[in-house]
C-alpha cells in the first residue's frame, strides 16, 4: 500500500483530502504544519507529499527545501497545493524543485491524476537505479580489471627486468601503461558521470547556465582528442554563434562522447563532420562519420551499458550514449540517431537556445 503524506493547515481541506486518498487504498499520514511535517516525513518515509503552500511557522517552500537537503527525503515525490490567485508561489515552489501543483478547489480526478503520474515517474527512476546498480555488479569488476591487468603486469616485468630491458623497450612498455591508465581512467569518469545524472539532486536542479559553443575553447578540445587517434587531419569542426540553455560541462560531455564514438568505429583517413548552428528556437549540432554504422539501431535500444558495435572493435562499458541521451533529455532537447551497417553514424541533437537568442520566422 502507498502511503501520501498530506501537509495542509485548514482542517476540512485536510480532513476531505485523507478521506478521498484512503478511499482509493493509500495509506495517509497527515500534519498540519511544516515543522511536524518534516520529523514525519524524515520518520515514515511517504511514497508521495502533498503539501499547502502558505502555512503558518515553516511554509510548504522551506519544508521543501529542507527535505531535500536530507538524504533520507530527498527523493519523495512533492506536490503542492495552492490557491488558483497564488501564481507567484507556484512558480516559486516548481523552481524549488517541485514536481507538480494542485489548486484549490480540486476534484478527485486533479488530485488522483497528479499523484499516480508522480508515482510512476518514480517507479521508473528507481528502475533505472536498480538496474544500474546490477549491471555494476555484474560488468563493472570486469571492465575495470581489463585495463588494470595490463597496468600490473607491465609494470612487474619494468620491476622484475629492469636491468635488461633497453631504453627503447622501457619507452614502448611506459607507453602501453599510460593508454591502459587512460582507459582506466576514462571508464571510471563515464561511471561517475552517469551516477551524477541518475542523481535526484541534478534532475530537480533549476536553471541552466548558457553556453557559447563557438567560443573557440571546445573546438580545441574535440581537435585535440582527435589527435589522440591521430586523427587531427580526419575532423572538420564549425560551431555557428547561439547561446544555449545548457551548461558547458554538460555540452562538453555530449560532443566528447559523440566524438569518441565517431573515432572509435570509424577508419582513419575517413571524415568527420562535428557542426553546430542555430535553428527556430534550438540549436542543432551534428556529428556525422563513415564508420562501421551501429547496425538495426533503434531508439529503444539506447539502454544503460549496451554495446552498440556489432562488426567493430570496441571497449568499454558501452552506456556513452545512455549518458548522451539522458543530459540532452534533462536540458529539454531532442535527439535522433541513423546508422546502419557500413552507412557510417549521423547523430543530431537540439538544445533550446537562451531567451534573448530565439531565432524570428
Amino acid at each position: 500500500m502507498k502511503s501520501i503524506l498530506v501537509i495542509e493547515d485548514e482542517e476540512i481541506v485536510r480532513k476531505n483530502l485523507e478521506d478521498l486518498l484512503e478511499s482509493e487504498g493509500f495509506k495517509v499520514l497527515s500534519e498540519s504544519n511544516g515543522e511536524d511535517a518534516y520529523h514525519t516525513a524524515v520518520m515514515k518515509e511517504p511514497d508521495i507529499i502533498l503539501s499547502d503552500i502558505n502555512m503558518p511557522g515553516m511554509n510548504g517552500i522551506e519544508l521543501l527545501k529542507k527535505l531535500q537537503r536530507n538524504e533520507v527525503t530527498s527523493l519523495i515525490p512533492f506536490i503542492f497545493i495552492t490557491a488558483k490567485n497564488e501564481i507567484r508561489d507556484i512558480r516559486a515552489g516548481m523552481t524549488s524543485g517541485a514536481d507538480d501543483y494542485i489548486t484549490k478547489p480540486f476534484c478527485i480526478d486533479d488530485v488522483l491524476n497528479a499523484v499516480n503520474s508522480r508515482l510512476r515517474k518514480r517507479e521508473n527512476y528507481l528502475s533505472v537505479v536498480i538496474e544500474f546498480r546490477n549491471v555494476l555488479m555484474k560488468k563493472v569488476p570486469h571492465e575495470l580489471r581489463t585495463p588494470l591487468v595490463g597496468i600490473l603486469g607491465l609494470s612487474g616485468i619494468i620491476e622484475e627486468n629492469l636491468e635488461s630491458l633497453s631504453k627503447d623497450e622501457l619507452l614502448e612498455m611506459v607507453e602501453k601503461i599510460r593508454k591502459s591508465g587512460k582507459r582506466l581512467h576514462r571508464r571510471i569518469e563515464k561511471f561517475l558521470v552517469y551516477g551524477e545524472l541518475l542523481s535526484q539532486n541534478y534532475l530537480t536542479a533549476g536553471g541552466r547556465n548558457n553556453f557559447e559553443p563557438a567560443s573557440g575553447k571546445l573546438s580545441e578540445t574535440l581537435l585535440l582528442k582527435a589527435k589522440e587517434w591521430e586523427r587531427n587531419n580526419d575532423i572538420y569542426i564549425r560551431f555557428e554563434k547561439g547561446i544555449l540553455k545548457i551548461s558547458n560541462v554538460e555540452y562538453e560531455i555530449i560532443l566528447n562522447e559523440l566524438a569518441e564514438n565517431s573515432l572509435k568505429f570509424s577508419e582513419k583517413g575517413t571524415g568527420i563532420r562535428i557542426t553546430g548552428a542555430p535553428e527556430d528556437n534550438y540549436y542543432i549540432t551534428r556529428v556525422i562519420d563513415n564508420g562501421c554504422g551501429l547496425p538495426n539501431t533503434v531508439m529503444s535500444e539506447i539502454e544503460l551499458f549496451k554495446q552498440f558495435s556489432e562488426g567493430c572493435t570496441t571497449e568499454g562499458l558501452g552506456f556513452g550514449l545512455a549518458i548522451v541521451k539522458r543530459i540532452i533529455s534533462n536540458n529539454n532537447g531532442e535527439f535522433n540517431l541513423e546508422s546502419g551497417s557500413g552507412t557510417g553514424t549521423k547523430v543530431e541533437f537540439k538544445i533550446p537556445l537562451s531567451d534573448n537568442q530565439i531565432i524570428k520566422t
